[in-house]
């Protein structure tokens, strides 16, 4: 019977409907695959286009009132910066800035998202199955993240006009030279993380051996001569310097000769090039088997893990056959299982030890790695800071930082208690927000502990011990430099190390409570745009004194501050009755977290 009425119309020669010619339809989908790829991508973006937008207009103006007005105040205005072309500090720093801000963003939109479509919610798997190829999912979502690269650049670029940090017309071409700094930086990431088959902290360790020296030694915030030779070679393999000088040659006319201009913009187009035909290789060896007539990924990788499976079994069979168990297995005794009885037995089971045990165990391959990345982010913002800033600040004033005595301290000795509070609070946020998202929504490994005799207390508490293991381990190493450094004495860093505790324990608490309440990793920007003003303002890198009354009030109001300036009392010892009012701000922060961490466990999980 045919079936033609049900398709055609008698008097036309098209199909009625869109789906009959499904032929036509797959030809023009992948004609225009990646514009799909690429919208869908973006349409994922929606859920935090709201951040993307608030970020790139708050951000500029962040630096601008903290790094161009606080810190420039310490600098100085005009003189310096003459012989680059630049007016003032803040004109000089301002295109480095944007060039460092999307080089950040691409540091996040070419990890987590790849490893989401190839492995967490394998999307990348379900685009393969229509007509795409796989270069046009590769080139779909290198076309989205520019779009948004594209949107903060634009705005950010705004702003600087308005408050006039740019005096060149050609400053507009900055959102080009930014994109592409951007993209030298994010695609290569993105080809070493469509090779993943698993994330074991290899976000993490992108973000602080890649992303985060780039940034400190590509002369973002003080020129590249600054720093000794062997840190400038850093800068010039740096995307983000040359990304940087092109930005003030359009930004406010930096002196540049045209050879030095066309290697910045030669070097940035070759590592973007080169990198993108990486990736679209590697997508094609993951997605498209068919079309790849070389090995399967990690087929080796799961023979090797096989065979040592098998020669293992096999011992195990000789073992039982010499000792003569093999016929007559052993019966071992069950362990005996208790369980807490009244009240509040079904918050608390008395086991918070398995859950930091699980929590050893799964980072014992990777232990020496995890200390040094977290070692090294305050050491390089120390090296950074110390030796680019300081040949332009003659000292700090001890009364402007609140220090009794009178005299100047030098600019490293006023910031390395801070960065040791600014390292206990990222080691601290990171662990209680990201692995714990991970083990939330993406594993689903609270649920799993939840369904035994453990209780939300034991859950929370365990993970935020795990947390100050950690943050305990990065503040020793660094204590130990400035120990050797001679910033600190010996006593004054026992009670800092237990401070660094403390603090990463209040925000540790805080961390995961807020955490609890989050549906996807692309909310963990708005704690971006939290943790960044606190850095910024907290009397970090320069003193709140700058500023009028009313905002140093406001500053003084954030977690952030009390943690620095609870460091720098006892770095300096210089106590007073408001180093009880640091000590009790962060009690009071510690008793609620875990309060509202233990209330949310127990609302998701139990009934």
């Amino acid at each position: 019977m045919s079936t033609d009425h049900l398709t055609r119309d008698p008097e036309l020669k098209d199909p009625v409907g869109p789906a009959a010619d499904k032929h036509t339809m797959a030809g023009r989908a992948r004609r225009f695959g990646a514009l799909h790829q690429a919208e869908r991508t973006l349409r994922s973006m929606r859920a935090y286009g709201t951040v993307i937008l608030f970020s790139s207009v708050s951000q500029p103006i962040m630096y601008i009132l903290a790094m161009g007005l606080g810190l420039g105040m310490l600098v100085g205005e005009g003189g310096d910066f003459a012989e680059y072309g630049a007016s003032s500090y803040l004109m000089y720093i301002a295109p480095a800035i944007l060039a460092s801000t999307v080089a950040m963003a691409a540091g996040i939109e070419f990890t987590f998202p790849v490893m989401e479509g190839f492995k967490w919610r394998r999307l990348y798997y379900g685009a393969q199955a229509s007509p795409l190829s796989p270069g046009q999912i590769a080139s779909g979502h290198l076309l989205a993240v520019s779009v948004r690269f594209g949107i903060h650049a634009a705005i950010f670029t705004l702003v600087l006009y308005l408050f006039g940090a740019i005096s060149s017309p050609l400053g507009v071409l900055m959102i080009a030279s930014a994109m592409l700094g951007g993209l030298a930086i994010g695609l290569p990431i993105m080809a070493y993380v469509s090779t993943l088959r698993d994330e074991k902290g290899q976000m993490s360790l992108i973000q602080r051996f890649v992303i985060m020296p780039l940034f400190l030694f590509s002369g973002t915030f003080y020129p590249l001569t600054n720093l000794p030779a062997f840190l400038q070679v850093l800068g010039w393999f740096s995307p983000i310097w040359h990304a940087n000088e092109l930005g003030r040659v359009l930004a406010f006319g930096q002196p540049t000769p045209a050879w030095l201009i066309l290697i910045h913009v030669l070097y940035l187009l070759g590592i973007t090039v080169a990198a993108w035909l990486a990736t679209v290789r590697i997508f094609t060896r993951r997605l498209g088997l068919e079309e790849w007539r070389g090995r399967t990924p990690g087929a080796k990788a799961d023979a090797r893990r096989q065979d040592r499976l098998a020669v293992k079994d096999a011992a195990d069979v000789d073992r039982s056959v010499d000792t003569g168990t093999a016929s007559t297995p052993a019966r071992a005794e069950l362990p005996r299982i208790s369980f807490r009885r009244g009240f509040g037995a079904n918050y608390y089971s008395g086991n918070i030890r398995a859950v930091f045990g699980r929590g050893l165990t799964a980072i014992r391959n990777n232990r020496g790695v995890i200390f040094l990345s977290g070692l090294l982010e305050p050491v390089l913002f120390l090296t950074s800071f110390g030796l680019g800033i300081s040949p332009m600040i003659a000292g700090v004033d001890s009364e402007a930082v609140g220090l009794s005595g009178g005299g100047t301290i030098s600019y490293a000795a006023f910031i390395a208690p801070a960065l040791l509070a600014v390292s206990a609070m990222n080691g601290a946020i990171f662990d209680s927000t990201w692995n714990v998202f991970f083990k939330l929504k993406i594993t689903k490994l609270y649920r799993t502990m939840m369904s035994t005799s453990l209780g939300p207390v034991d859950v929370a508490v365990g993970e935020i011990c795990l947390a100050l293991f950690r943050g305990g381990l990065y503040a020793l190493g660094f204590l130990g430099v400035l120990m050797v450094s001679g910033l600190v004495d010996p006593l004054a860093a026992v009670l800092m190390w237990c401070t660094a505790l403390f603090v990463a324990l209040g925000f540790a608490s805080i961390g995961m409570a807020v955490t609890s309440f989050m549906t996807r990793f692309q909310q963990m920007d708005w704690m971006m745009m939290v943790l960044m003003p606190m850095f910024l303002f907290s009397a970090t890198l320069f003193p709140i004194s700058v500023y009028p009354a009313g905002v140093q009030a406001f500053i003084q109001a954030l977690p952030l501050w009390h943690a620095v300036e609870l460091m720098r009392d006892i770095a300096f010892w210089d106590f007073s009755g408001l180093t009880l009012v640091h000590i009790g701000y962060y009690l009071v922060m510690i008793v609620a977290g875990l309060a509202l961490t233990t209330y949310r466990m127990k609302k998701l999980f139990l009934r």
